[in-house]
């Protein structure tokens, strides 16, 4: 399967999972998961180092997790947001029971100060078929007008597999809306450097997506961050 034809059966589920219930979308599309940690400072390396070796024996030891990531905020180290795929509920719930992630969850625990979890849709779920360790990943938090829901996710899925598709330097972007809340919006986007980013920026593609959805945006907010731990499987 080439990386169109991914990011097109991607779309297609996650078009699916908006029209499903809630109990009928855990059983047919990916599980997908959005949080933010807040981590006590004197405890951060610890825990970074712990994040690291949990999502190495999460890629080398489970087929069912689509992607896993963690990146802190630039500027703000103790924030950490992670986002994880799962090919299915069941994936998910095998995850929560697995050795390394109890040993996590046991090891950090203590460490965070607070944390938000949440179940999100995905929109579209962009990405290169291999990610490296060190990369440039920004946040974007976006509201949406709700009468422009729907326009606005056409306009964003044509311009995350336009950037996936023709810009070497974007590695991933993923897109999700919150499942209590589907006029919020998440962003996870991986970048090969910020040179790439840059690119990205002033490609016609995105500058389309900014002209067509200005109108539709209620509110931002963009962070950089430094990766932590990347890893995503094709399907």
């Amino acid at each position: 399967m080439n990386t169109r034809q991914l990011l097109m059966l991607v779309a297609s589920a996650a078009t699916l999972c908006l029209c499903l219930s809630a109990g009928a979308q855990e059983a047919q599309g990916p599980v997908v998961r959005w949080a933010d940690l807040e981590i006590d400072p004197a405890q951060l390396e610890r825990f970074k180092a712990a994040a690291s070796e949990n999502a190495e024996a999460t890629r080398r030891l489970e087929p069912g997790v689509l992607a896993f990531h963690a990146a802190a905020e630039k500027g703000n180290p103790t924030r950490i947001r992670v986002f994880e795929v799962y090919k299915d509920a069941g994936a998910y719930r095998a995850h929560l029971q697995t050795p390394h992630f109890q040993q996590f969850r046991a090891t950090t625990e203590k460490m965070m100060t607070a944390r938000k979890l949440y179940d999100t849709v995905p929109i579209l779920l962009g990405s290169k078929p291999q990610l490296p360790t060190t990369a440039l990943v920004r946040i974007a938090e976006v509201e949406i007008d709700s009468a422009q829901l729907e326009a606005y996710r056409a306009a964003v899925t044509e311009e995350i597999e336009a950037s996936i598709r023709v810009e070497p330097g974007v590695l991933a972007i993923y897109s999700v809306a919150l499942k209590d809340n589907l006029s919020h919006l998440r962003f996870f986007e991986i970048y090969a450097d910020e040179n790439a980013y840059r690119q990205h920026i002033e490609s016609p593609h995105f500058k389309k997506y900014v002209d067509v959805t200005k109108s539709m945006i209620t509110a931002r907010r963009l962070f950089e961050a430094e990766p932590i731990a990347a890893s995503a499987k094709t399907r």
